[in-house]
Order: structure tokens, then sequence, then C-alpha cells
């Protein structure tokens, strides 16, 4: 099955040969489609481009328990390079200077990319991307023909400024155009279920898929596969959708949206999904609402930890209002938690109705940001509202 709908356009950036674009980051969350995206692209330059390409793939995941990174690597890369790369071993210096010499000979008459994938498993050793970017990426910048492409689920921390000046940062988000989204989600249900195919059931299949998965790729497949053998289903519509909220999208949520954060900020997560935005503070007033445990914690625990979850690319930074949780994981999160647990949800708004009613009586009732907080606080009231009318 292709997995590249909506795709194109990154493929073909990604595939384009040097000198036009030398120095690639594709980054965004789990599941997101970047490591499917870079095996396609190599598979493309490998068998499809003439002359084939010269491709070497590093994930950088298998290299975490390495005790020397950069012997790792190198070695990866010249078991990879078909026998057109060679030395002598004096020191890890040495042979990433024959490398980058060698790679940018054979760059000259066969295109050659290096893709580094998984960047995220290894962002926070600095000694490691120090050496890599000197010895290496920087290199190959500057004196050869090589493209280099990085993936990872954050943008990689490009600490040379040659490297700043030459990287094309590609974000990847979901499958957003309805085609393309419904094409990929109709073709996994097909495959799992060929018998919707001559049923009138297939479109609202698609649409129950695309309700809870919002157009990520690899969520959109897992719930086109559950919903493939368990279509059309046997009891009412609302608790069908319980149950896949219940048995897929919670489990995705916890096993790959929320895969590395640390207890309490992987509940403190879901709870925050219902705010629309937040900073430190107001999350530390709204998280005391709905979670009592939590009361007492000091600022510098808020603030480190959002901080820490901007670096995880799971909290982004709104200029103009402050944080909130990156949009389509709060989507995903937000659906699954109203669809789950109504009573849950309907605590979370109210929660964040008193936070920001009680954060606009901290201003005089002039000012501006008054009235900016009392508008805040009505939102989660609609919320409730339209909430009771739908369980009514």
């Amino acid at each position: 099955m292709t997995k590249f709908q909506d795709r194109e356009d990154m493929l073909d950036e990604l595939c384009i040969p040097a000198p036009d674009s030398l120095l690639l980051n594709v980054f965004g969350e789990t599941g997101i489609g970047k490591s499917s995206a870079l095996q396609e692209a190599a598979r493309q330059l490998r068998e499809e481009k003439k002359p084939p390409a010269l491709v070497l793939w590093i994930d950088l995941e298998n290299f975490k328990d390495a005790a020397d990174r950069p012997t790792a690597v190198l070695r990866a890369l010249i078991d990879q390079a078909e026998g057109r790369v060679s030395g002598i071993w004096q020191s890890n210096e040495q042979v990433a200077a024959v490398i980058v010499a060698q790679l940018g000979a054979l760059a000259l008459h066969t295109p050659v990319y290096l893709m580094f994938d998984t960047t995220e498993a290894l962002q926070e050793d600095g000694e490691f991307w120090d050496w890599l970017h000197q010895n290496l990426t920087e290199p190959l910048v500057i004196d050869s023909r090589v493209k280099q492409i990085y993936a990872g689920r954050i943008p990689v921390a490009w600490r040379r400024f040659e490297l700043r000046r030459t990287v094309k940062l590609l974000p990847l988000g979901p499958i957003t155009p309805v085609k393309a989204s419904r094409a990929l989600v109709e073709q996994v249900l097909l495959h799992s279920n060929p018998t919707l195919s001559e049923t009138e059931e297939l479109q609202p299949a698609i649409d129950i898929v695309l309700e809870f998965s919002f157009g990520h790729p690899l969520l959109s497949e897992r719930l086109a596969r559950y919903v493939a053998q368990h279509w059309p289903p046997t009891q009412p519509l609302a608790q069908f959708k319980v149950a896949l909220c219940a048995e897929e999208v919670a489990l995705f949520i916890d096993q790959a949206l929320f895969e590395d954060i640390e207890p309490p900020w992987n509940e403190i997560l879901w709870w925050a999904s219902v705010l629309d935005w937040f900073d430190p503070t107001i999350l530390q007033q709204y998280i005391e609402e709905v979670m009592p445990e939590m009361q007492g914690k000091p600022d510098y625990f808020f603030i480190r930890e959002v901080a820490q979850l901007r670096m995880h690319n799971t909290v982004v930074w709104q200029e103009k209002r402050g944080d909130r949780l990156h949009g389509l994981i709060q989507d995903i999160v937000r659906q699954c938690l109203k669809t789950v647990d109504v009573a849950r949800y309907r605590r979370a708004c109210e929660a964040a109705a008193k936070t920001f009613e009680s954060i606009a009586k901290e201003f005089s009732a002039e000012d501006s940001y008054a009235e900016q907080f009392k508008n805040e606080a009505e939102i989660y009231r609609q919320r409730l509202l339209r909430l009771e009318e739908i369980t009514a």
C-alpha cells in the first residue's frame, strides 16, 4: 500500500539533486510520516533515477547505546557505501575526512545522499552533534555536492553558523487535503476488508476514521484497520465510537504521542488538551483545579517542564497568546477525551472557565485584559452547554 498521498511535494524536495539544496531537516511528531517519506525517497533515488543514487541511511535510534557514537556512525557509513569508501583507521577525525573526500569525489558523477533518521534519539548528546557537525555535516556542505537529509521529531540544534545559514527546515504535518486523506483511509479499509467495496458502508467508515485521526497518517492507518474489521457496527454508533477511542485512539496517544513523557506530565497533557492556550501560570492554576495532588508545586516546576515539552515538539509557542499543545495532538486528544470520558471533559471545561474567570478578577473592570479573560471563560461555558445538548 502506498502511504504518500499529499506527500509528492515533500518527496520532490527530498529527491532534488545537489547543489540546489544541500542540507534539509524534516521534522514533525511521531507517526506523521517522516521515516516513510525518507524510505520512499531512498527507493526512488536508487530504483527510478538515472544514474541510480548512492543513498547512505543512518537511523540514530540504533546508536543510543553505542559507547563511541562517532565511531559507530562512521563504521555504519562505510558498511553501506558498497565498497566505494575505504581507509585505514587512525582516528575518527581522520576517517571522517576520508569519507568526506571520497563521497565528494563520487558525487561529481553519481548522486550521493546521506540520510540521518530519528535524530531526536540523540538530541541531548551535544558532544556527539558538535563532533558530527564539525567533522562530517559542515565539510560536506562546504566542499561537496553530497545532499544531507536529517529527520526527527524536532529540528536538529544546528550549532554551527555555516549550517544554520544553509539548512532548509521542512515541517511535515498531517495529510490535510480531503481527497488525499480519504484516499489513504479507503486504501487501508479495502485492503483489510475487500467486501466493503461492494456496499454503501465504505464512505461512512471513512468518515468515522477521519473524525478521530484528523489526517494523522499513522493513526488513520491504525483506525482504518480497526474499523474494517468491525464495520458496520453491531452496537449503536455512539458506543462504537467509544470503543474505537478506548481500544485504539487512547492507546495511540499514550504509546506514540506521549510515549516519552514522564508522569505526571502525561496525565497533565490529557487535561491540558481542553485548553486552547496557556502559559505556565495559567496551566498551573488550571491543573490545580483538576489535579488537587499538584497543588503546591512551585512555579519553576511548570516553567521548566513546559520548556522541555516545547523541545519535545508537544507544546508549541503562540507568539500572541502563549503556549498550547501541538495543534494536531490537541485535536486527537480532545476528541478522544470527549468521546471516552464525558464526565472528565465536563470537569476540565468547568475548571478552565473557573481559571480564566479568576484571572479576569485580577484586573480592573476597565482593563482590556479583564474582558479578554472573561471572553475566554465564556468559550468553555459554551462548550459545556453544547456538551449538555449532545448528551441529553
